[in-house]
């Protein structure tokens, strides 16, 4: 019978000496801005002045998102209504909790 009280008792203090403990896990999240949010953006830069040259509006394309880490680049293009293009560099200047901003400029 002794043997049926002892086993409880240990799971009772495996029990209680774990139920202190704390474990933390990091887990990396990177942010990214969609292809489709970066176009809009070059688009919005873009448009009003190629509408003042009489070229706009401006069409962007991106191969893919933007990486939500300082440094990250991303290089897309820019048309015009004539179908010139323009090479662009975005690049990932800052990021605050959702926020990344990034600056863009002519290859």
């Amino acid at each position: 019978m002794r043997k049926f009280l002892v086993l409880p008792a240990l799971l009772g203090g495996l029990v209680l000496s774990t139920a202190g403990c704390e474990v933390t896990k990091s887990v990396e999240v990177t942010r990214t801005v969609s292809a489709a949010k970066v176009e809009e953006q070059l688009d919005a830069k873009f448009s009003p002045p190629f509408d003042d040259a009489g070229i706009g509006p401006a069409t962007s394309e991106c191969p893919e998102s933007l990486k939500g880490e300082v440094g990250a680049t991303l290089e897309c293009t820019v048309r015009d209504a004539t179908g010139r293009e323009y090479r662009m560099i975005v690049t990932v200047t800052s990021v605050d909790g959702d926020q990344v901003n990034f600056t863009m400029k002519e290859a």
